[in-house]
């Protein structure tokens, strides 16, 4: 979620580097890429039985948060610009973080994934 937040530092300033937005968009991708990851893995640590709902569930949710974003996206472009985008998505990143940091405790207690007390 770090490198989340971090890449949309690179992607801010596409209007003066193609280069910057080529590697904003390469630490984005592996970012989302590893949080999905994760997101399964600890799912399937909590009820390993039902995999096959649960990764319909989160994929359903997944897929209508990625057309919220996009409707969301294009309207805020239309009216703040990039600019507008990159604090969005940089908005939504710390947003996760946030959550995550806040709920961290209670979550490695009910995965066992950390000797959080």
């Amino acid at each position: 979620l770090v490198l989340l937040l971090f890449s949309w530092c690179f992607i801010f300033f596409t209007e003066y580097s193609l280069i910057l937005l080529i590697v904003g968009i390469i630490i984005l991708d592996l970012s989302v890429q590893a949080v999905h990851v994760t997101n399964q893995s600890m799912i399937f640590m909590v009820r390993p039985e039902a995999r096959s709902r649960l990764t319909a569930a989160y994929m359903i949710f997944y897929s209508l948060g990625s057309a919220l974003g996009s409707i969301v996206s294009t309207n805020i472009y239309a009216n703040a610009g990039w600019n507008g985008v990159c604090l969005f998505g940089a908005s939504i990143s710390a947003l996760a973080l946030l959550y995550w940091m806040i709920t961290y405790r209670f979550t490695a207690q009910i995965t066992g994934t950390s000797d959080v007390k």
